[in-house]
């Protein structure tokens, strides 16, 4: 019986090790985290999920490590014009939202890492939806009864 309850712990021994060996991460994958520090986004205004009138001005913060030219924001697929702010510690952006139909917008925001070692770039991304005000569909009537 007690050497079964040893054979039963070596095994889950060899399993713990050999496991943790597959897990880790080689050299070359370590590096490739280390090139690759993606910009962060924060503070979006309005804020998620606002209600808010087409035209309206729009805000974010960006990390300092973002290349500031590579800054860009869209909404329904229309780029939109910013202005970046550089605060020391981070971007501040400004937009204005452009006249778009009332309904939902997803307000898509990316810029490239400055310190980017990778070719092709380290692109961040982020984003917020809103909701454009406008004509309100008409209430239905109520059914006759």
């Amino acid at each position: 019986m007690n050497l079964s309850i040893r054979w039963k712990s070596a095994l889950l021994l060899g399993a713990m090790v050999f496991s943790s060996v597959a897990l880790a991460l080689t050299p070359e994958e370590e590096e490739r985290l280390k090139e690759c520090k993606r910009p962060k986004f924060r503070d979006f205004v309005p804020e998620h999920k606002a209600e808010v009138n087409a035209g309206v001005d729009l805000s974010f913060h960006v990390s300092h490590n973002a290349d500031p030219s590579s800054i860009s924001a869209e909404a329904r697929g229309e780029k939109m014009k910013v202005e970046v702010v550089d605060k020391k510690t981070f971007y501040f952006v400004k937009s204005k939202l452009p006249q778009l139909s009332p309904g939902f917008a997803r307000i898509h925001v990316m810029a490239k890492s400055a310190e980017s070692k990778v070719e092709s770039g380290c692109w961040g991304q982020d984003g917020w939806l809103i909701k454009i005000k406008g004509e309100e569909a008409a209430a239905k009537p109520a059914p006759a009864q």
